[in-house]
């Protein structure tokens, strides 16, 4: 009766003299084991937290999987080798990197191929016969590294998703003023975030305006300008902790992003009330930019009294409806004047009309509204009113 039960020799064994080396093999698979665990800690970097026995145990996995495989004599299936998972989460866990693994397991299935060769003069075994199988060890490796490989891949997300789990946690609670010191020392070292230097705080909101990477853009403007910045999506909105003092002049991000702080770590709940303020206040007016409270200056002020700008929105805007679509170029011509530092053909130019136009324009908004554009008070109010994009024009 032969291998496989069937009363005939199976062609890639190789007859009698094929059973009879693997046989021998398998008998020398203690020592041949030990040698690769040996090898393995002396020439493969990575191998430092596994002691030899461990090694030794799985070079005897391997060394099965090779019999095995060239027992069937065909190329082996991902399904076949399920042993390739217990070793690599097992090396996982001893802090063994990929390519350390499959470093190590090319060597034990070189280390195999060389003891049967070895003994193929001994029993006879053809050379062709040591090339079917050395085939078959190679593609043995191919299915191993495939499955290692999806192991650790699939460790690295698990362990990218819990790790941004925790910074967006700790991004969040830090801002809020919620973090116990503990906590803030502890994301302040994993996130090479200073303790002691004040840093600035940004909100944006996430949406359509924002597009699907947020912070990815994020991060090429504090390239850009000059600073590094820890951000995180939570529900509707982008929060991050800015270290360093942007450049505002640098282009943003293409959306909105309210700047709150510098202030220490520990104190970064009003920094972060003030960066949402500041950025209200900028989506209302239009501006899609990073700003500051200091970018804003008095405009802030629009956001926090309402009341003020629906009184001024009545007394400069609501008189211009009767003047239908000509009430838009009425309220651009001032706009471009009050832009311009009152420069009337700067102003013109910006528009662009003639100059004499321009003037015919900013008389008769006068006409309309009572405002005197010469005037200090006046040029505050209509300023203030002009300033909110959103207020005109008023159905």
């Amino acid at each position: 009766m032969t291998a496989d039960g069937t009363g005939q020799d199976r062609k890639h064994l190789g007859g009698q003299q094929g059973r009879e080396l693997l046989a021998r093999v398998e008998s020398d698979a203690e020592s041949i084991a030990a040698r690769i665990a040996d090898e393995l800690l002396a020439t493969i970097p990575g191998y430092e937290g596994v002691n030899v026995e461990a090694l030794t145990a799985s070079a005897k996995r391997n060394f099965a999987m090779s019999i095995r495989t060239i027992q069937a004599g065909r190329e082996p299936e991902p399904e076949d080798v399920p042993e390739a998972d217990e070793l690599a989460y097992e090396r996982l866990e001893q802090g063994v990197p990929l390519g350390s693994l499959l470093s190590g397991f090319r060597r034990s299935m070189a280390e195999i191929m060389r003891s049967m060769v070895a003994l193929s003069y001994e029993y006879r075994v053809s050379p062709e016969l040591m090339l079917e199988w050395s085939t078959l060890l190679w593609s043995l490796g191919d299915v191993f590294a495939t499955r290692a490989t999806a192991v650790y891949r699939d460790r690295e997300i698990d362990v990218a998703i819990a790790d941004s789990a925790r910074r967006s946690e700790w991004i969040g609670r830090t801002v809020a003023g919620r973090s116990s010191t503990a906590e803030l020392l502890w994301g302040a070292a994993m996130y090479d975030v200073p303790s002691e230097v004040p840093i600035s705080v940004l909100a944006a909101a996430a949406g359509a305006e924002t597009g699907s990477e947020p912070e990815a853009r994020l991060q090429d403007w504090a390239r850009r300008s000059g600073v590094r910045v820890l951000s995180t999506v939570q529900s509707n909105a982008v929060v991050g902790i800015v270290v360093g003092e942007p450049d505002l002049d640098i282009s943003g991000p293409g959306f909105t992003v309210g700047l709150g702080g510098p202030a220490p770590l520990g104190d970064l709940r009003e920094a972060f009330a003030e960066a949402s303020l500041v950025l209200r206040a900028a989506e209302s007016l239009g501006i899609r930019k990073v700003v500051d409270a200091e970018c804003l200056s008095w405009r802030l002020a629009l956001h926090r009294s309402p009341e003020t700008t629906e009184l001024l929105r009545s007394r400069y805007l609501d008189p211009l409806r009767e003047s239908g679509p000509f009430a838009q170029e009425l309220v651009e011509s001032v706009r471009a004047y009050l832009s311009n530092r009152m420069n009337s053909p700067a102003a013109a130019r910006s528009i662009p009309v003639h100059v004499n136009t321009l003037r015919y324009r900013l008389r008769r908004f006068e006409e309309l509204t009572g405002a005197d554009l010469g005037d200090v008070e006046s040029l505050v109010e209509v300023s203030w009113v002009l300033a909110d994009r959103s207020v005109y024009p008023r159905k």
